[in-house]
């Protein structure tokens, strides 16, 4: 069901929209490029349906057509239009609905004060008012979208903000979308040839996002078990010959299992995200983070050696016991849970195995050390034991 806030925030659109309507009329020529954009949005739609089911991104495929309406007709057709492709879609199954704001914020700026781009110019003038109305077309956009996660998930998080790939792909099709826009004040038969380039950009990050989700652990955003391991033994391969050092941490949440019971399995997922989060920032660019599966994540370290190991170790486990994450319990009242705790387990490659799996089982037998120790501790070799394993 379409949120009653998303619902309110299309008043003032039309408001504005009705006013651009009194104070402007509409040209003939503006129902035709909108009946065209019209048209093509829906064959856009229908061409690229199967893989959008398999997207998760609220900056849907309206977005490269609206811009193109805000930058080529009156303002009243470009809000209609929005409206019509949001309906459609609807009907085809594809529930979301798209705010109209970025419409009439990237309308203002590419029309810099009259209610849309007359003529065709090519001017500095011009190349500068459809930049702005792509840029704050995706700007706005991203700025709702983002209120709105928070607002549903109740925290802010890295995710919040979306993802790098997905703002590239939509400035990429907003492009074309502003150009498609004022190359339509020439001739709207161009839609012909913007239909296909908006096809072949997104199927191709489509695919590049199916390729990359069979890697990544979804509840986490780490890399799931079977790409860690491989990851983890091209390192060891790479490394193996001059025998430098690689750290391997086992990661055990504490009672995970009572954390279930007690506030349900919705805030038990909001903690393994958090926990993913929470290692991903305390890591450095070459180290990977990966969920073994359940309430246990690996942790790989290249040309990291046993001193470091255990540092890391230690730091990760500080960061996860001052984690205070806000979720919602089994009965839906929300609530802060602040008493994670880990054990880890350490081990360096070559002092404790050959091989990933040497490593991982001597890991996994200190992580049981640890929760032996009285839990929320780091277990591995001892310092002191250093000196002689070097020698």
């Amino acid at each position: 069901m379409t949120p009653v806030w998303r619902l309110a925030g299309l008043l003032p659109p039309v408001g504005v929209a009705v006013f651009a309507a009194i104070e402007v009329p509409t040209a003939a020529i503006d129902w035709v490029r909108a009946c065209v954009i019209l048209a093509a949005a829906i064959v856009t739609t229908e061409l690229v349906r199967r893989t959008q089911t398999v997207r998760r991104n609220e900056f849907t495929m309206t977005s490269v057509w609206s811009v193109a309406a805000a930058v080529s007709v009156h303002l009243t057709l470009a809000l209609a239009l929005v409206l019509a492709v949001c309906a459609y879609r609807y009907l085809r199954g594809n529930h979301e609905f798209t705010i109209a704001w970025p419409l009439v914020a990237a309308h203002f700026a590419a029309s810099s004060g009259a209610w849309a781009i007359p003529t065709l110019q090519a001017n500095t003038t011009r190349v500068v008012a459809v930049a702005a109305a792509a840029a704050t077309h995706l700007i706005v956009n991203y700025a709702l979208a983002t209120i709105g996660r928070v607002l549903r998930d109740r925290r802010v998080s890295r995710t919040s903000f979306g993802h790098i790939a997905d703002i590239g792909l939509d400035a990429a099709l907003l492009t074309v979308g502003a150009v498609t826009g004022v190359l339509m004040t020439g001739t709207p038969v161009v839609v012909l040839a913007t239909i296909p380039v908006v096809v072949m950009l997104y199927s191709a990050a489509t695919t590049k996002q199916l390729e990359g989700t069979a890697f990544v652990d979804q509840k986490t955003g780490l890399a799931n078990a079977a790409s860690w391991q491989a990851y983890a033994e091209r390192v060891i391969a790479d490394v193996a010959q001059d025998r430098r050092e690689v750290g391997i941490l086992m990661v055990d949440l504490d009672k995970f299992k009572r954390l279930n019971d007690t506030y349900g399995h919705r805030a038990g997922d909001d903690v393994l995200a958090a926990v993913g989060e929470c290692l991903k920032s305390n890591l450095r660019q070459a180290d990977l983070g990966g969920r073994f599966g359940g309430e246990e994540f690996t942790v790989l370290l290249p040309e990291t050696n046993v001193v470091d190991t255990i540092a890391i170790a230690e730091r990760i486990r500080t960061a996860i016991a001052a984690l205070h994450i806000t979720t919602v319990d089994k009965n839906g009242v929300q609530t802060v849970i602040s008493d994670v705790t880990a054990s880890i387990g350490a081990a360096t490659y070559p002092h404790h195995g050959a091989t990933v799996q040497d490593c991982l089982r001597v890991a996994d037998n200190y992580v049981y050390q640890a929760k032996h120790q009285g839990r929320n501790t780091v277990a591995g070799i001892s310092t002191e034991n250093i000196v002689s394993i070097r020698a």
